[in-house]
């Protein structure tokens, strides 16, 4: 790895890859998000090629390239072509130091997506264990037909994100509860605001409708254990990838 190249001990230790995971993409994301944010990759310094980062973060080269695309549409990074190129921190990125006066409601933080991400961990993950035992076959059907309509959806986050939200208000009405349904719905509401201050991602969409298809095979077995953890993955997902790309907290002055 030449000096333009080389990434601090600390953003290593950082980037590293641990056990695998369903989640690889969007822990790619973060892991770079946040080297970049805490300043372990500079401003202005070169990215190893693809190989290397895949090779340290233990993920493909595929996934490592979905994330830069990611992270040079969120401002994060650039990518030069020619005898020099390379992809490189931008010298001033968006999000740095938790400010962004180039996007509006920039108060929105990485602490904010990991505080929602735990309430909706905790209401979804409870909503699809119960609805994997209530849940009936015109339900089931709704669900698939709505999995298939999101997978035409990937290139739209518009609306891709309407649907999604549908999707999982249908498997809160499963439960037969209301009140659970009007949770998710505010969850779900919650979400829409904080994925509108990230940049779009097709590969994004793509897994996670992927996940939503584990989901529904899940609560058609009305294995209840298999639908919560189906559905945590799914929960943690958006979780880190939103915690990568969102700043590291609002700005004091706010």
């Amino acid at each position: 790895m030449s000096d333009t190249e080389s990434v601090s001990s600390q953003g290593e230790a950082l980037l590293r890859g641990s056990a695998p995971s369903a989640n690889m993409f969007e822990e790619t994301v973060e892991r770079l998000g946040h080297s970049i944010k805490l300043g372990l990759i500079k401003p202005g310094q070169q990215l190893p090629p693809e190989r290397e980062l895949a090779e340290l973060i233990g993920v493909s080269r595929v996934t490592v390239r979905s994330a830069l695309q990611v992270l040079v549409q969120g401002g994060f990074l650039i990518a030069k072509r020619g005898r020099n190129g390379g992809t490189f921190v931008v010298d001033h990125p968006p999000v740095w130091n938790g400010t962004n006066s180039e996007r509006p409601n920039s108060e929105v933080s990485a602490s904010d997506a990991a505080a929602f991400s735990d309430r909706r961990r905790v209401i979804e993950t409870g909503v699809c264990e119960l609805a994997a035992e209530r849940i009936d076959e015109l339900q089931l059907a709704a669900l698939r037909d709505r999995v298939l309509r999101l997978s035409g959806f990937v290139g739209d986050r518009d609306s891709y994100r309407a649907e999604d939200a549908q999707f999982h208000i249908a498997i809160a009405e499963a439960t037969g509860d209301s009140h659970l349904v009007r949770m998710v719905a505010e969850i779900q509401a919650e979400l829409g605001s904080l994925i509108s201050h990230v940049p779009p991602s097709e590969a994004a969409l793509v897994h996670s409708n992927l996940q939503h298809t584990k989901i529904v095979e899940a609560l058609a077995s009305h294995d209840a254990s298999a639908a919560r953890e189906m559905m945590l993955e799914h929960v943690s997902g958006t979780g880190r990838f939103l915690h990568g790309l969102l700043p590291m907290q609002s700005s004091p002055d706010r």
